[in-house]
């Protein structure tokens, strides 16, 4: 897809660009400025500066994005998130036809992919049980020695292949795991020794130890693992969540864990995504850890979503076509 844009439009004749700077380093922020010297931008460290900057913008990059702002603003002709999912911004309303929409896509998988492994490896050597036995000075050894288990030779169902959910696929399957697959269209892809669709996977669950969501929110997503598909599993299953929380129904999960019918659960978000502090079952089951929504950001964060905006901006003032262009239909 390309811009339609021709000429600047504001009064100094430059083209003007919102950044929210709460998204990226300031250091990040300050080589943008450099990088486009005809560029007009303005850096807001609000919600609320943002959205007067949108009003006045061609422009808008970043996290916080202000829907009001965005589809009343008129000069519009483009917004990059600074986040792969969108459906935060597009379950506010309509999304206008005017404004180009991209996304953040490759700037995630490394550290998402790395905390899925993280936490399948803490439950297989009960590393989350030595942890937390350190803390209370307890011998633990003959319950860790009885009950862990080898990674190798298991099989894991990731649903949705894009740059996280390939990553995942790739290093789950460099420590000997058997990875199925789940994508839209089934295409070979790296790490998978199967891929199937999204209309199919039930058959398979039934072989599924680990079985791990990093699919977005969308329409067709929404419960997509509710109790059937959580009780098609293997008892003793685990389950994991680096996408949207509420693509594993909330309460189906809550009770498959309490029941024991899965063995346990890595949860980066959660339906809801605000846990209740008191009387929650993930607090304190065992063999549930939580991530609280911080897979995605890493120290190279910052650089690596600057690159995708760079280069989309790039493309933008020489009319060309721009990358991780979102459908807002499909909402991704």
């Amino acid at each position: 897809m390309t811009s339609d844009r021709q000429v600047p439009t504001s009064d100094d004749g430059l083209l003007t660009v919102a950044v929210d700077a709460g998204a990226i380093d300031e250091a990040d922020a300050s080589a943008l400025v450099r990088e486009f010297s005809d560029v007009r931008f303005t850096l807001a460290h609000d919600v609320d500066e943002l959205a007067n900057a949108t009003r006045d913008a061609e422009v808008v990059f970043g996290k916080r994005l202000p829907y009001d702002a965005i589809v009343d603003a008129p000069r519009l002709k483009w917004v990059q998130t600074g986040t792969a999912g969108v459906d935060a911004l597009l379950s506010r309303g309509r999304w206008p036809n005017r404004i180009l929409l991209t996304n953040a896509r490759g700037a995630h998988g490394t550290p998402m992919s790395e905390q899925v492994i993280a936490m399948m490896l803490a439950f297989s050597t009960r590393l989350h049980v030595l942890l937390r036995a350190q803390a209370e000075q307890a011998n633990v050894a003959r319950v860790v020695t009885r009950t862990k288990w080898d990674l190798a030779g298991q099989c894991a169902m990731v649903l949705g292949l894009g740059d996280i959910g390939e990553a995942v696929a790739v290093r789950a399957s460099a420590l000997g795991v058997q990875v199925i697959g789940v994508r839209r269209s089934p295409v070979p892809t790296a790490g998978c020794s199967m891929v199937v669709g999204q209309d199919s996977f039930r058959t398979y669950l039934s072989e599924v130890d680990h079985l791990i969501s990093c699919l977005p929110l969308t329409a067709e997503t929404r419960g997509l693992i509710g109790e059937p598909e959580v009780r098609a599993l293997r008892r003793g299953a685990y389950v994991y969540n680096v996408g949207r929380g509420a693509v594993i129904d909330g309460a189906a999960l809550r009770r498959a864990l309490a029941d024991g019918h899965l063995g346990g659960a890595g949860l980066d978000c959660v339906e809801p995504a605000d846990i209740p502090t008191h009387g929650d079952l993930l607090w304190s089951h065992p063999e549930v850890i939580l991530g609280q929504h911080t897979s995605g950001h890493s120290p190279g964060n910052s650089k690596l979503i600057c690159a995708i905006f760079s280069e989309n901006l790039r493309r933008f003032i020489a009319g060309q076509p721009l990358r991780n262009v979102v459908d807002p239909e499909r909402g991704y």
